[in-house]
């Protein structure tokens, strides 16, 4: 919520009770406006608020774009002795080709679980990539499959990072609100590792915001000491020194190993032959079928047994997740013909395989004949890909009623 002069004043919370055609329940509740003096917004990747309020009040401006990868995960309980606990694997490259950012992790845990995932750049090239196809072939190399062998998966999750980093940190403050954690590119995307600066950011904003209570004063004046204290913390520091690790690797795997390794000699420096922006967007990256390295039988060998391959349905359904599908769509597709026409000519549609959840689908119309599209948001596991990689920006991603979505316990 915003006041007459675009200062923030709070959060507005949807109605709830609405029917999936826009009439309202017996249970029917209007929204309510929660008012602050600081809003803070830690929203974690693509922050639906926050991407509003970088938009409005220019938060952006003079940055890079923010740019994402997306992991997707399953925890298998394996016989003992396949996988010690404590022990830690990270790859990089297969199955992903070279102009592909993408890695693998195996933690050992307690009781003979492993947690076993893949990491794919949203700024890929081929619209024929699919991320969660990436990870099921990822779990069909020999060494990958000698560890799950005899196991049996037991959960599933998806979950977008915000991976860009220092560059492409927006402005933190405005008048009345702050932005913390991974809304904000905190993320060491060289580590992969979020959580102990969302944590730091988020008591420096504390401190900040006590200041503007002594001062009695909530507008940007007072508000910018939480960047100058970030950038006087920590924080800088280890962003700071890896502020060109994801932007090296979009000129592909190899010029990224070479200019990241230097990096690690001079403290962050880029190279000759970085990309001239550090970043660019995912979606901007995206090639139209047909070009450069446009695939359509990357997976062609890839086989789903349901023993060690999963397709998405039942990978959906070990992250128990659950809406009420009497409510509306929480996925909000500005303009469907789009996806009927342009879309279909030019990418082939790639949300069927971005989303890792099989919430998007493109079906034959029995009248027209043409392909339209069809959404399954009752499959959705929050991960936001889909506001974030579709190449024509017209998914919106916003939060549905009550608790709905993932249940990710143990993940």
């Amino acid at each position: 919520m915003y006041d007459e002069n675009d200062a923030v004043i709070g959060v507005r919370t949807g109605d709830k009770g609405i029917d999936k055609d826009g009439h309202k329940k017996p249970n029917f509740e209007p929204g309510v406006d929660l008012l602050a003096k600081v809003t803070v917004l830690g929203e974690g990747s693509r922050g639906s608020l926050a991407k509003q309020v970088m938009a409005r009040l220019g938060l952006m401006e003079g940055k890079e774009p923010q740019v994402f990868s997306l992991g997707v995960k399953e925890l298998w309980e394996v016989p003992e002795g396949n996988f010690a606990e404590g022990m830690v694997v990270h790859t990089l490259g297969f199955p992903s080709d070279t102009r592909t950012y993408g890695g693998g992790w195996i933690y050992g845990m307690k009781n003979n679980v492993v947690s076993i995932g893949y990491v794919t750049g949203l700024d890929y090239e081929d619209p024929n990539i699919d991320p969660h196809h990436e990870f099921q072939k990822y779990k069909t190399h020999p060494k990958v499959a000698k560890i799950l062998a005899g196991g049996k998966m037991i959960k599933y999750g998806a979950k977008t990072i915000n991976a860009g980093g220092y560059y492409t940190m927006p402005k933190l403050y405005a008048d009345g609100v702050l932005i913390v954690g991974d809304s904000a590119s905190f993320l060491n995307g060289q580590r992969i590792k979020g959580i102990h600066t969302a944590m730091k950011s988020g008591m420096l904003a504390a401190e900040t915001i006590v200041g503007a209570f002594d001062h009695e004063d909530f507008s940007s004046k007072t508000l910018k000491h939480f960047e100058e204290k970030v950038n006087l913390s920590w924080i800088y520091d280890e962003l700071h020194a890896v502020r060109n690790f994801h932007g090296a690797f979009q000129k592909g795997r190899w010029s990224g190993l070479i200019n990241t390794g230097l990096q690690f000699l001079t403290k962050g420096m880029a190279w000759g032959f970085m990309p001239k922006e550090h970043h660019l967007a995912g979606h901007e990256r995206m090639q139209k079928l047909g070009e450069g390295t446009s695939d359509s039988s990357r997976y062609a060998e890839l086989k789903f047994d349901k023993e060690s391959t999963f397709d998405k349905v039942t990978d959906v359904f070990y992250g128990a997740v659950a809406h009420d599908e009497d409510q509306p769509s929480h996925l909000h597709v500005l303009d469907t013909e789009i996806c009927a026409t342009r879309c279909a000519e030019e990418y082939d549609n790639p949300c069927q395989r971005f989303c890792p959840a099989a919430v998007y689908e493109m079906e034959t119309d029995a009248v027209s004949g043409r392909k339209e599209l069809k959404v399954n948001f009752s499959n959705c596991v929050h991960c936001k890909t889909c506001d974030i990689a579709d190449p024509y920006q017209i998914i919106n991603w916003v939060t549905p009623e009550g608790g709905g979505g993932p249940n990710y316990k143990g993940m």
